[in-house]
């Protein structure tokens, strides 16, 4: 048996023990992102924000998909202030809203040269 096998009967408490137990080192053979599709949000709400602290840029990345649009976005403001040098903002804008994009996209264009003009300028 596998230990993926069990998680869908263990109790939220225990899922989220067991996350915070991977982040910290305590447990090593088990993959974090196995447990985002079992952990209850706000569990994996608060796991996001260990990983932001720990600057775990794989893990947030794989938690993309299973997380809410805010907490997304949180993790985008952190990328975008520097705090996870590792992480690609670009992961998050499948996952934002359509206004949240605007102002992304209007914020981009303010931060660009005037002079930038030509599709090299764009990257």
């Amino acid at each position: 048996m596998k230990y993926r096998h069990l998680l869908p009967f263990m109790d939220r408490e225990e899922l989220k023990k067991v996350a915070e137990e991977i982040i910290s080192g305590e447990i090593q053979n088990v993959k974090l992102v196995s447990l985002y599709p079992f952990l209850d949000r706000d569990d994996l709400h608060d796991i996001v924000d260990l990983l932001i602290e720990k600057k775990d840029a794989e893990n947030l990345r794989k938690a993309i998909p299973f997380i809410s649009r805010t907490k997304v976005l949180d993790i985008y403001q952190a990328s975008e202030k520097g705090d996870l040098p590792d992480f690609d903002a670009t992961w998050c804008l499948p996952f934002l809203d359509s206004d949240k994009i605007k102002d992304i996209f209007r914020t981009f264009i303010k931060k660009q040269r005037p002079e930038s003009t030509t599709d090299e300028d764009d990257e």
